[in-house]
């Protein structure tokens, strides 16, 4: 209870204190629904380029672990969940091979849980290709 009321730096802090403040700060962070990076940028040698790489840092034990891949790689899109699933929107696509970087208005869906299932491609966007934007959940009832 305590944890809940501290935020998430505070229950982190309160992990230090004894067994019992541990236990329950794991407990609650255990319930928030993690941080994800989809996509991005690899300037390394070997492969250079967009990845489709998705990860979740789960916040009860600050660790990354891998999620399904993208369908499409990409960098400098958008993410958001909307009623659980998590959504990839646009960005920038090709590369190393294709020499060539360019606008994307292709739209990406994980439906399930954490780690279950795979991406699936949707109709793409309307307004056209778009790189550089910022997707914001926004709930229904109050829209």
């Amino acid at each position: 209870l305590v944890a809940q009321h501290s935020g998430f730096v505070g229950a982190w802090r309160l992990m230090g204190v004894c067994r019992a403040s541990r236990a329950g700060v794991k407990e609650w962070l255990g319930t928030l629904p993690g941080w994800v990076v989809t996509g991005g940028f690899n300037l390394s040698n070997q492969s250079p380029g967009a990845v489709s790489e998705v990860w979740r840092l789960n916040l009860a034990t600050l660790q990354w672990g891998p999620m399904p891949a993208l369908v499409t790689a990409r960098y400098g899109h958008a993410c958001c969940t909307v009623r659980g699933a998590l959504v990839v929107l646009g960005g920038l696509i090709g590369g190393v091979d294709d020499e060539e970087y360019r606008k994307t208005s292709s739209v990406e869906i994980l439906l399930g849980g954490v780690g279950d299932g795979v991406f699936t491609s949707l109709p793409p966007l309307s307004c056209g290709s778009t790189d550089g934007a910022v997707a914001i959940a926004v709930e229904e009832s109050t829209s």
